[in-house]
């Protein structure tokens, strides 16, 4: 048997490669060059492979055989090098195709790398070139590197004639990375002469496939200015995404900063990006692929880079390019206190730390400062500070930024202005030096006009600022008083007697002051002075700022706030607190006046799973929320893994359902807080309300004892509509609310009812447990502020001891109706006993209102579905379904 033979070389290569773990390619390899040499046994029965193992297991044999290079550790070398440049090279294996074997090389315009084996009889079919089989490994490799567009080529390699053994791997790496660099900035430089079209709100000069759109009705706009707060249009992140994909697959000269637009929309617009764009553009048909940065925006982010010479020293290890994850881990070594620096700068600008933000901050740094490198006659990096608005908060759902979206815009405003430029720049926005050729028109060589949009607004400016101001009421030397702004006031009875809706602290004052400012000027450069007001405002663009003065602002919200309309609130949380919080929920009403001791006008709204309210002097500004827009569970859930940045920051933890309700001390001081500050409220008229909720809870204690009479025990709930919080004593200082009762949400108290033994001696037939001094007090507090009592009676005495298998399983509940201050009465609303709980249609099932869901339930996400009955437990629940 010759040493040819095909199948005697494979089983020696497989044994060498159990001897030596070599690998089975390598060891095929030294076998097929063995042979060639005749260094192996001419018959190559078992001994004589036996023996040509032991032979190539020879150290002085292995030296005569000379390990040829293999095209997976050549590119597997190459691609190691190119990562420590900061490439996003791909961690796949790499496929075979008819150029070789081919891998992603990174986020590069799609440039790829392929090593195969120089073949003049190639046929065009694919080989591997590490496979003896089909390839001669005696012939030398070559590197081919290529991208889909030849726009986006890398000159000096695209028609594979880098021979791979004329040069060390890390020689190529970096001469292909520079090459790249210098292509790149060429292409950038040669597009100058093409860049005709103006951005419409910067009016800097691109070429017009540089400018985007955020939706199919927008206008394009430049990569600095897409969350401007001048787009007339919300983000429609899957449209815009397929256009940036686009535009950096197949352009080497893209605008820098569109990498970073994609890098700070996929670090902040929830998890599972990539899949959840891929689903929604399979569904709306067109553009096939979503590319990896979507849903790996540290790995797969690409982001360019100035030339060595001209870039921060952080990044001088680093190649045209990086990742994002490069560039965050060179700022990082660079200085190690520098995350920590953000996060105080943060603080310091009221902006809650979220980890996105700090590699968001990184990427719009290094990608603008790359862009002003490039397109030297455009505004500095600074500029795009000033267009970080609320463009990000105005991403559509479902895809918008999770959590609360100004805490992104502020804390990238914050870092990009005070920390990141500065640092990479070398001067901060008051020391930027002026530079002529930043200046349209400026210099001779330059024929460009100069910007008409800037001179547009100084002469428009001026007159619409003093327009402007007599429409808001800010002219100086002038008295006080309800400005044009704030329309029409509220009549009739609502008009009597109405809290303050002023402002609660300056920092809403300040909030509503500006708002009103961007929401005037806006209107005005519509359609001028005589459509400036805050009907406008609402019928326009969607914004309410609360008005100041009561009257107004109750006639604002009346009219614009209809039951149902779903809005998102600024809100300064229960009791003003120091930091808003961005909320979206539904209004259920409008208030004029409270039923809490302190009477000012609020809305009932409904986050999905409770109803609580929002005084107005705590809202500092309503925008209107689209239909389908997701709610934002304001008060904690069951699973606390699910709160975002939109939970409130409060010192308190509001109860929820599977928290222990209120102790005895909590209720005692619940229930005489209240009683007392129901006295403030209502002075000399207290005594006849007292009486009369006095009369009303005996009656209600009477119903309620004739349904657990006869019953071992009664599980009763009661609600209390009391959704003001945390009120001051007029007399002085009150002990302060426990922490259960300051949620904002009804107050909900549930208590146990049981039979006592007669052996005990207390002489009662029914004990409250620990509430029993309380729920008289209880009651009377239901009764002056109006609720919901529920009884559920459950185990009947006569039955109690019988046997347990005989006994009827039955359950009972019944719901009362309390009115409160209207007419301080009650009535049943339900009564529901359930026999058959396997059939909701049971005859032996009764139910005095079927389609009843309480209140409290209804705002918990429970409906009852078409054609059901609440003999079905109330329904379902929103949130338990599935698509």
């Amino acid at each position: 048997m010759s040493s040819k033979n095909v199948t005697n070389r494979q089983q020696i290569a497989r044994a060498l490669n159990k001897a030596t773990g070599c690998g089975y390619q390598r060891a095929l390899e030294r076998v097929v060059d063995a042979a060639e040499r005749k260094l192996l046994p001419p018959v190559l029965d078992a001994a004589g492979r036996a023996e040509a193992v032991r032979i190539l297991t020879d150290p002085a044999v292995a030296a005569r055989v000379p390990s040829r290079m293999l095209a997976r550790d050549y590119l597997q070398a190459l691609v190691a090098e190119l990562r420590l440049l900061g490439w996003g090279a791909s961690h796949h294996e790499p496929e075979v195709d008819c150029f070789g074997l081919t891998v992603y090389a990174g986020p590069v315009a799609g440039l790829s790398l392929s090593v195969g084996r120089a073949d003049d009889d190639a046929d065009g079919d694919e080989h591997d070139p590490d496979d003896p089989g089909q390839s001669d490994l005696t012939k030398p490799l070559y590197l081919t590197s290529m991208c889909p567009s030849g726009n986006a080529s890398v000159e000096d390699f695209e028609d594979g004639l880098a021979d791979c053994s004329t040069e060390a791997v890390r020689v190529t790496a970096r001469r292909m990375d520079s090459k790249l660099g210098k292509t790149r900035l060429h292409r950038v430089r040669g597009t100058e002469e093409h860049s005709t079209a103006s951005c419409p709100i910067c009016a800097d000069r691109y070429p017009e496939h540089h400018l985007l759109k955020n939706s199919p009705s927008a206008i394009p706009v430049c990569p600095a200015c897409i969350f401007d707060g001048d787009q007339a249009y919300r983000t429609d992140l899957p449209y815009l995404a397929v256009q940036l994909d686009r535009l950096l697959h197949d352009d080497l000269a893209a605008p820098a900063g569109w990498d970073a637009v994609a890098a700070v929309l996929a670090l902040t617009c929830g998890p599972n990006l990539g899949t959840r764009l891929d689903r929604e553009l399979k569904e709306r048909g067109g553009w096939p692929i979503v590319m990896e940065r979507w849903g790996e925006p540290l790995e797969r982010s690409w982001i360019w880079l100035p030339p060595p010479a001209h870039r921060h020293e952080a990044f001088k290890h680093l190649g045209a390019g990086a990742t994002l994850a490069a560039l965050v881990d060179a700022v990082d070594r660079h200085d190690p206190t520098a995350r920590a620096a953000a996060k105080a700068l943060c603080r310091e600008s009221g902006v809650r730390w979220r980890d996105a933000l700090w590699p968001a901050a990184i990427a719009y740094a290094v990608a603008f400062t790359t862009q002003s490198h490039e397109r030297d006659r455009h505004r500095t990096p600074f500029h795009v500070v000033h267009s970080l608005s609320d463009g990000l908060g105005q991403t559509m759902k479902p895809f918008a930024v999770t959590g609360d979206a100004s805490n992104v815009e502020y804390g990238l405003e914050a870092l990009l202005k005070y920390q990141l430029f500065p640092m990479l720049l070398g001067y901060s926005l008051d020391e930027e030096p002026d530079d002529p050729r930043r200046r349209y028109g400026a210099q001779p060589d330059d024929d460009r006009p100069a910007r008409s949009r800037a001179d547009a607004r100084l002469t428009h400016g001026i007159d619409r600022a003093n327009q402007v101001a007599v429409v808001l009421g800010k002219i100086p030397f002038t008295p006080a008083g309800v400005p044009v702004w704030d329309g029409a006031a509220v009549a009739g009875a609502d008009a009597q007697g109405l809290g303050s809706t002023a402002p609660a602290n300056d920092l809403c004052r300040a909030i509503r002051d500006e708002a009103r400012q961007q929401a005037a000027e806006a209107l005005y450069d519509l359609d001028g002075c005589d459509a400036v007001d805050a009907d406008q405002a609402w019928a326009r663009s969607g914004w309410w700022i609360p008005s100041d003065h009561a009257p107004h602002a109750v006639r604002q919200a009346q009219q614009f706030l209809p039951v149902k309309t779903r809005v998102h609130a600024l809100w300064l949380g229960p009791a003003a607190q120091p930091e808003p919080v961005q909320i979206c929920v539904d209004i259920t009403s409008v208030n004029a006046h409270s039923t809490g001791p302190r009477d000012v006008p609020w809305l009932q709204v409904s986050d999905g799973r409770s109803v609580f309210g929002l005084t107005l002097s705590d809202v500092a500004l309503i925008r209107r929320a689209e239909p389908g827009e997701e709610l934002t569970e304001v008060w904690p859930s069951d699973h606390p893994s699910n709160r975002g940045d939109d939970a409130p920051a409060t010192e308190t933890s509001p109860a929820t359902s599977d928290e222990s309700l209120p102790t005895l001390d909590e209720l005692s001081l619940l229930t005489n807080q209240f009683l007392h500050l129901a006295g403030h409220r209502l002075g000399e008229g207290w005594k006849s309300v007292d009486e009369k909720a006095y009369a009303a809870h005996q009656r209600l204690e009477k119903a309620l004892e004739a349904e657990y009479t006869g019953f071992a025990a009664t599980r009763v709930k009661v609600w209390i509509n009391l959704f003001d919080t945390a009120h001051p004593c007029p007399s002085g200082q009150a002990q302060a609310l426990p922490a259960y009762a300051l949620t904002g949400k009804p107050y909900e108290v549930e208590f146990d009812v049981h039979a006592h033994d007669p052996s005990c001696g207390c002489g009662q037939e029914y004990g409250f447990g620990d509430f029993s001094d309380r729920v008289c007090q209880l009651l009377i507090v239901l009764c002056l502020y109006g609720g919901l009592i529920e009884a559920h009676p459950m185990i009947e005495i006569a039955t109690a001891t019988d046997d347990p298998d005989e006994h009827e399983a039955v359950l009972r509940d019944i719901t009362w109706e309390v009115d409160g201050p209207d007419s301080y009465d009650f009535r049943e609303i339900q009564r529901r006993v359930i026999r058959d709980i396997t059939d909701p249609e049971s005859s032996l099932n009764t139910d005095t209102n079927p389609t009843y869901i309480p209140p409290h339930m209804a705002a918990d996400g429970w409906y009852l579905p078409e054609g059901g009955t609440s003999m079905m437990f109330h329904g379902r629940r929103h949130e338990d379904d599935t698509d």
